[in-house]
C-alpha cells in the first residue's frame, strides 16, 4: 500500500478500497488500518457519514468500536467538520452497543467549550439515565453557549410543554430561542401555545424561531407576521426575517428580500442575498 509515495489520501485510498469486492475489501483494509491508524479512523468516520453502514462500513464500525477510541476523534473539533462527525456518530450509535458508555466516559473529564458542544452535537436522543444527568448539569453551565446547546438537547430528550417553558424563563436568549426550535417538528396544541407565546419575546432569534414553528404548522398568519417585521425599525429583526425567508423557502419571499436586499444596513442585505439565493438561480440575484 503506497499510499503516503503515490500522493492518494488515507480517505480516498478507503473510499477507492471500498468499492472493491468484500474480500478483497477486508484484506486491503487490514494492512492500512496498522499503517495509518489515526488517518483511517478519521477516514472511516467519514465514510459512515457518507455511506452508512453498508457492508464496508460494517466492518469500519466493528473495527472503530473494538481497537480505537473514535469518540476522541468525534469530539476534536479540528479532525471532521461538524457535521460529518454528527452523522458519524449516528452510525456509530447503531453499530456500537457500547456507545452511551463510552460517550459518557469521554465527555465527563471535557472542559474546552467547543468540544463539550460538539458533544452535546453528537450526543444520542434518548432519555436514558446517566445521559440525563450529564444533559441537565451542562444546562446549568456557565458558558451561555454549553448551557443553551444542552437546553436544546434535553428539550429534543424531554419534548414536553413544561420543560420548555421552564427554558423560557432563561434570561439568555440562544437557550429560548433553541427551546423553541425544538418543538418545531412537534404538531400539537400545546407547540402552538408555546410559538404564540413567544412571539411577544424580546429576542429577535427567539421570535424568528417561533414564527418558523407557526409556519411548519400551517398557521397563515405566520408568513403575514414576518412580512410585517420585514419593515422593523430594529436591523436585527429585519436580518432576523431575512434569515427566516432563507430556511422556509416559500416564493412569497422573493419580492420582501429584493427588497432587504437594498437595506441600509449591510449586515441585512448580505443576509437578504444569501436567503434570495436559495429562491432563485444566482444569475437572476445577481442581476
Amino acid at each position: 500500500m503506497e499510499t503516503a509515495q503515490s500522493g492518494v489520501s488515507v480517505q480516498d485510498a478507503l473510499f477507492n478500497m471500498a468499492a472493491a469486492d468484500a474480500e478483497k475489501f477486508a484484506v486491503l483494509f487490514r494492512k492500512i488500518r496498522k499503517m495509518y491508524p489515526s488517518e483511517v479512523t478519521q477516514a472511516c468516520l467519514s465514510y459512515l457519514a457518507q455511506k452508512g453502514l453498508d457492508g464496508a462500513g460494517q466492518k469500519m464500525a466493528l473495527w472503530l468500536a473494538a481497537e480505537t477510541k473514535y469518540l476522541k476523534v468525534l469530539f476534536d473539533t479540528s479532525a471532521l467538520p461538524v457535521e460529518i462527525a454528527t452523522k458519524a456518530s449516528t452510525a456509530m450509535i447503531k453499530a456500537d452497543p457500547q456507545f452511551l458508555v463510552k460517550f459518557l466516559k469521554e465527555v465527563e473529564p471535557l472542559t474546552f467549550t467547543p468540544q463539550v458542544i460538539r458533544a452535546l452535537t453528537t450526543a444520542p436522543v434518548t432519555a436514558d439515565s446517566s445521559l440525563m444527568r450529564w444533559v441537565k448539569k451542562l444546562t446549568e453551565h456557565r458558558d451561555e453557549r454549553i448551557r443553551s446547546r444542552a437546553v436544546k438537547l434535553l428539550c429534543e430528550i424531554c419534548p414536553n410543554k413544561a420543560q420548555v417553558e421552564r427554558q423560557m424563563l432563561d434570561e439568555n436568549p440562544r437557550v429560548r430561542a433553541n427551546a423553541i426550535e425544538v418543538l418545531w417538528n412537534t404538531k400539537t396544541v400545546e407547540a402552538r401555545d408555546l410559538f404564540n407565546a413567544a412571539l411577544a419575546d424580546t429576542n429577535h432569534r427567539v421570535v424568528g424561531n417561533a414564527l418558523i414553528g407557526l409556519y411548519l404548522l400551517g398557521a397563515p398568519e405566520a408568513f403575514s407576521k414576518i412580512a410585517e417585521l420585514c419593515g422593523s425599525q430594529q436591523v436585527a429583526v429585519r436580518r432576523a426575517m431575512a434569515w427566516c425567508l432563507g430556511f422556509l423557502q416559500d416564493e412569497r419571499g422573493i419580492p420582501l428580500l429584493q427588497t432587504l436586499t437594498k437595506d441600509s444596513s449591510p449586515v441585512v442585505r448580505n443576509r437578504a442575498l444569501r436567503s434570495l439565493s436559495l429562491l432563485q438561480p444566482q444569475e437572476t440575484v445577481a442581476a
